[in-house]
């Protein structure tokens, strides 16, 4: 999953270059989860207004639990939730290591990033996935359009409510 592996080499890149203490870690996980937390519920919403057939916290949950299922959606939001705090983790180093703000611009900055790399992730997701692999889960397709063609877009929004919530809550509220 090369999507959280750019962000985990730019988290790892920060502490071993940096240092622990470069960063508000406190900020960084609370308002990583927060965000994420945000991010769910555009995405719920978004499913709910017939923009995407999408179901990320089971897609996400059934790598490891029984598609379409409480369990597997349970799993799925406490892998969400700690993908979150790896994120903001990973912009917060970012933004010392690129000698810029860590502000809502480059919170905005990040969630597009991070929308390009979870699309990509999606395209690719098939190949890895064992429910998908098994036919019990629909394969996203390229872009998640599998979904419904509104879906990137609906991940774009997310995304970017993500960086920005993200950006402004760690400059504006630290820990």
């Amino acid at each position: 999953m090369v999507s959280m592996g750019i962000p985990a080499i730019i988290a790892v890149w920060g502490i071993f270059a940096l240092g622990f203490d470069s960063i508000n870690w406190g900020a960084a996980i609370i308002w990583g989860i927060a965000a994420t937390i945000i991010f769910t519920l555009v995405t719920i919403m978004g499913k709910k207004m017939g923009m995407t057939r999408m179901d990320l916290l089971d897609l996400l949950g059934s790598f490891f639990m029984p598609p379409h299922s409480k369990s597997s959606r349970q799993l799925g939001m406490a892998i969400h939730l700690m993908n979150g705090a790896l994120l903001g983790i990973s912009w917060a180093y970012g933004t010392v290591l690129f000698s810029v703000d860590a502000n809502w611009l480059t919170g905005l900055a990040w969630g597009i990033i991070l929308w390009i790399l979870a699309l990509l992730m999606m395209s690719t997701l098939s190949a890895v996935h064992p429910a998908i692999k098994k036919g019990h889960q629909e394969d996203p397709g390229i872009a998640a359009t599998n979904f419904g063609k509104m879906t990137p877009v609906g991940s774009l929004i997310g995304h970017i409510i993500f960086g920005v919530v993200l950006g402004f809550l760690y400059s504006y509220i630290p820990f």
